[in-house]
């Protein structure tokens, strides 16, 4: 919840003096009304021109040195965006005020929306801001969460753990390739909590322990440091704990088009408390997230409506009544050969899902499986196996056992 104080001034008293008869009271409102109207578009356009005329307003920031994708930015107004750039070029230098172009409480609403949208890394900017407007004069009043050194401490080391957790990324990968290295690397390192951070970036990539925010901040900033369009999107979930509850998640471009990756929610502890990192919430379309997802908000224009980067798709580990045994060997060699903890597959509908549970498990054919991949991990355990069956997400991981 943000708090906007606005007080515009205009220096027309003197038509206060104007007669207050019945008979032209409403003829009298009207040429207030209309010079009103008539001083605050001066002094806008006045505000909007004093602060185009400035290079330093006008300039990228050059201290916050990695690519940032601004979604919410392109979507806003010129003047809008004139005010935004104001307020980042100035921020990081946590003044008490910053003079921007004058804005009314949807305007500010929007500017400030957006900043936290796009930029994970000011972590330090409170979410309670203020609008002074006195005249043709208008600052931005800012609230901070940490203090001047402390927060360029904590920019460049997220910048810096960001930057090791990419840096085994081959030059030559796909954005799909890249999407699911941040994810795994983000995810493998990050547990849920909060520590007093959790909900920024900060959270996951020092502390490793992030709320959902914190996940989805870290991830974006991850993206944008290789240049990839993503935007963070909100809506509520259902949880088996404390019920229906706000989330953040992010969408994300690949190849041209959007699909949304959900990294808390691939970021599970079973229940026998290891931690894990799945994959069935990554590149989903929008009717594949409202399964689970609901009251989605994400800026207009982006559009989640194909598969093209659904990991199941693209690791061919998409099953049905048919394939399943084939494509759950495959998945299992696979993962051994590249030392991995677990394999997952994902069924197309619950019939299949149903008759590969009880082939796999009732009737045990998934030892069979195992033994014949022990030739690529001569320690696996092939007679003992953890594992997760979800039917709601039609979804099977088999965790790996290791003799010692």
């Amino acid at each position: 919840m943000r708090f906007k104080k606005s007080v515009c001034i205009f220096l027309i008293g003197i038509l206060l003096l104007l007669p207050a008869c019945d008979a032209d009271s409403l003829q009298n409102a009207q040429i207030l009304q209309r010079i009103e109207a008539f001083f605050h578009a001066v002094a806008v356009d006045f505000s909007v021109r004093s602060h185009s005329s400035s290079d330093a307003q006008i300039r990228e920031p050059q201290y916050v040195d990695w690519q940032v994708c601004r979604i919410r930015y392109a979507l806003l107004s010129p003047k809008e965006q004139l005010a935004y750039r104001c307020i980042y070029n100035g921020l990081f230098g946590m003044p008490e005020r910053i003079s921007v172009p004058l804005l009314d409480e949807d305007e500010f609403d929007r500017v400030f929306d957006a900043l936290h949208v796009d930029n994970p890394q000011i972590m330090f900017l409170g979410n309670n801001a203020d609008l002074l407007t006195v005249g043709a004069a208008a600052y931005f009043i800012p609230s901070y969460s940490l203090g001047y050194w402390e927060a360029r401490e904590q920019l460049e080391a997220c910048k810096d753990a960001a930057r090791r957790l990419l840096e085994g990324l081959p030059e030559d990968a796909s954005e799909f390739d890249k999407l699911l290295y941040a994810h795994d690397a983000l995810c493998s390192q990050t547990v849920y909590g909060d520590l007093g951070n959790g909900a920024e970036c900060s959270g996951a990539l020092l502390q490793k322990t992030a709320t959902c925010s914190g996940y989805s901040k870290a991830l974006k900033l991850m993206l944008d440091l290789l240049g990839m369009e993503s935007c963070t999107a909100t809506g509520i979930v259902q949880d088996a704990q404390t019920g229906t509850v706000s989330h953040m998640w992010l969408a994300v471009k690949t190849d041209g088009a959007w699909s949304y990756c959900d990294p808390t929610w691939d970021d599970p502890v079973s229940e026998q408390g290891m931690q894990t990192v799945e994959h069935t919430y990554f590149g989903l379309t929008q009717k594949q997230l409202m399964r689970t997802h609901s009251d989605i908000e994400v800026p207009d224009g982006i559009v989640c409506d194909t598969q093209h980067a659904n990991y199941f798709l693209n690791k061919g580990l998409l099953c049905d009544a048919n394939n399943y045994e084939q494509v759950l060997r495959n998945a299992v060699a696979r993962a051994l050969q590249e030392r991995q903890d677990a394999a997952e597959i994902l069924f197309a509908d619950e019939q299949s899902f149903d008759k590969a549970c009880q082939h796999l498990f009732d009737d045990g054919y998934v030892y069979r499986i195992l033994a014949a991949a022990g030739k690529y991990a001569p320690q696996l355990v092939t007679n003992r196996i953890m594992y997760a069956a979800d039917v709601q997400r039609l979804y099977i991981r088999l965790n790996f056992l290791f003799e010692e």
